[in-house]
């Protein structure tokens, strides 16, 4: 599985309600070996997740990852900058 951090504007999120810090997105590629097996291409997943462990599940959406964090769509953003990690 690959996971990309993907970065918005400041304030694109709502904030986390545990911390007040805004959470990442996270746009996943594949499935985690915790996952079950599927033979079919995996699509891309979108998540939110913040720096004290709060998290989302993996959304086939940003706009449903969204929802689930509680956030309002009125601000739509471009991502800026684009960080990879692989993990296991």
């Amino acid at each position: 599985m690959l996971e990309r951090i993907i970065q918005h504007p400041s304030g694109r999120f709502a904030r986390c309600r545990s911390c007040g810090a805004e959470p990442r997105h996270v746009l996943t590629a594949g499935r985690s070996s915790r996952e079950p097996v599927q033979f079919l291409a995996a699509a891309h997943r979108h998540g939110l997740e913040c720096r004290c462990g709060a998290r989302t599940a993996r959304h086939e959406t940003l706009t449903a990852a969204e929802t689930e964090w509680g956030a309002d769509h009125a601000q739509l953003a471009l991502p800026l900058r684009v960080r990879r990690r692989k993990v296991a």
